[in-house]
């Protein structure tokens, strides 16, 4: 008996309510492709903290480069599309770790650019909960053919 319980404590320091923020992150989440997709400017600044950072990742002869993107410069790009150019779909919903107020969210995706699969890969999410919703901080991404 003992041992179960040394089994389940980890379960119990993570979150207050798991379900309920595990719903609320995979919203957040889904929103962000949502306005991707409707080009909604305001929605998808929404989705997102002031001081938001987003990073891509992608392998090329020369090695590993990361690229570091402006939340602003990003939004501005999405604003140069039609609604539905751009369709990123979930995948899976792999780990989403929560610990009071940060939490993290591995998601691997599908990426169409005007109904055509143009690449895939997964999108690492740190969120944090200001208020009573979570917001991307730090999103992540490669993209593989």
């Amino acid at each position: 008996m003992k041992s179960v319980l040394m089994l389940l404590f980890p379960l119990f320091l993570f979150g207050q309510n798991p379900t309920k923020d595990e719903d609320q992150i995979k919203a957040v989440i889904l929103k962000t492709f949502s306005a991707m997709k409707s080009v909604d400017s305001v929605a998808l600044k929404s989705c997102f903290t002031e001081k938001a950072l987003l990073h891509i990742s992608q392998v090329r002869p020369e090695g590993n480069v990361i690229r570091e993107v402006p939340i602003a410069s990003f939004v501005k790009n999405v604003l140069t599309r039609k609604p539905g150019d751009m369709d990123e779909r979930v995948l899976s919903w792999r780990p989403i770790l929560i610990d009071h107020e940060i939490a993290t969210a591995w998601v691997p995706y599908e990426f169409y650019l005007n109904g055509k699969f143009t690449h895939k890969g997964v999108d690492a999410f740190i969120l944090v909960k200001v208020g009573e919703e979570y917001k991307i901080q730090t999103l992540l991404y490669n993209m593989q053919k």
